[in-house]
């Protein structure tokens, strides 16, 4: 009888146990998604102020860098729907008659060119005016046009592309940024002309720009400004931008007044790296020795893809590497000065 008493209250325990395991669970669900369901609407909310900031001047937008590239991270499916959703959402919004939106697909050694496509289809790449590669990344431009055409051949349909060539030079892993003839399809004659190129807006005021003007005396000033800040640059937006539309609203307003078209990059996804450990690799992409300047911002082909400096040169990813002791965006004459020279 007690043997019958004692398994009875253990199947009682066992239940209780199941129930408030139960509960729990669902409590970490809910929590879960109303995290994700507010990170939704305030990136909406973002994006929607970011376009008020556009209006209807002109612009280079690339869309959220290592957004798609870092959905491998997000291990839960509502994660990964709840990201191309803010991602496809964006792209509606952003892709005007205006604007040229590029969302990111990461660099050709990060995920293999078919799954890359499918992950840019879900995002609605098809109503972007296209993808952009390699940002703030050191490979090769020869090597990134041929993940471009993968791309293309994957998605079905020919989108354009941009390729940030601000630290991919002769020095950096991939071999020679020039384009050599014959070896790329999409290496055309005519390489380097195009008239949005030579409309790309130089911003009077950016890091390296500011460095030259505070350090007129510094023997290296002369040519970094000649090297780095009179190029046209990306312009990066996320949550320290403050009021967002009056931020865009001001930068693209400077570039109105000179008729030129500005680069802006949003990034704003919410928990990018889906709680994954962000310093993984750092070695090979936090201020590395030994890079160099890739090519001048420049259309690449007679299809208008474009090389751009959308990482700006000379800006920290952070206090590692050629960068120690600095801040992530802090302008660095040391790293400006090793990707200029191409040596340590």
């Amino acid at each position: 009888m007690l043997a019958i008493i004692a398994a009875g209250e253990l199947l009682a325990l066992v239940a209780l146990g199941y129930v408030l395991l139960r509960v729990q669970t669902a409590g970490h669900n809910n929590a879960a998604s109303r995290r994700l369901e507010s990170g939704e609407k305030a990136y909406k909310k973002w994006v929607s102020g970011f376009a008020t900031g556009l209006g209807d001047r002109p612009a280079v937008v690339i869309l959220e860098p290592d957004a798609l590239a870092e959905l491998s991270s997000c291990a839960n499916k509502a994660e990964r729907h709840a990201r191309l959703l803010m991602l496809s959402q964006a792209v509606k919004t952003l892709q005007t008659k205006n604007d040229q939106v590029y969302l990111d697909a990461g660099h050709s050694r990060w995920v293999p060119a078919g799954q890359m496509a499918s992950r840019l289809r879900a995002a609605d790449v098809a109503q972007a005016y296209g993808f952009s590669l390699n940002v703030a990344n050191f490979d090769a431009t020869s090597r990134e046009i041929r993940y471009a055409t993968e791309l293309d051949r994957h998605l079905g349909m020919a989108k354009r592309f941009v390729v940030d060539t601000s630290r991919n030079g002769h020095a950096s892993p991939g071999g020679r940024v020039n384009l050599a003839a014959g070896s790329i399809a999409r290496a055309l004659p005519g390489a380097g002309r195009g008239a949005l190129a030579s409309r790309l807006f130089i911003d009077p005021n950016s890091e390296a720009a500011l460095w030259v003007q505070a350090h007129r005396g510094n023997p290296q000033a002369r040519q970094i400004r000649h090297r780095i800040a009179n190029q046209p640059t990306a312009k990066w937006f996320g949550a320290w931008s403050g009021d967002i539309a009056a931020a865009v609203s001001g930068y693209t307003d400077a570039a109105s007044r000179v008729h030129k078209v500005p680069i802006l990059v949003t990034y704003a996804i919410p928990h990018l790296g889906c709680g994954g450990n962000s310093t993984a690799g750092a070695k090979q992409w936090c201020n590395p020795p030994g890079r160099q300047l890739g090519s001048v911002p420049q259309v690449l082909d007679d299809r208008g893809d474009m090389g751009l400096w959308i990482k700006a040169p000379g800006e920290s990813d952070g206090d590692c590497g050629a960068g120690a002791g600095t801040r992530v965006g802090e302008f660095s004459p040391v790293i400006a000065r090793e990707l200029i020279t191409g040596r340590s």
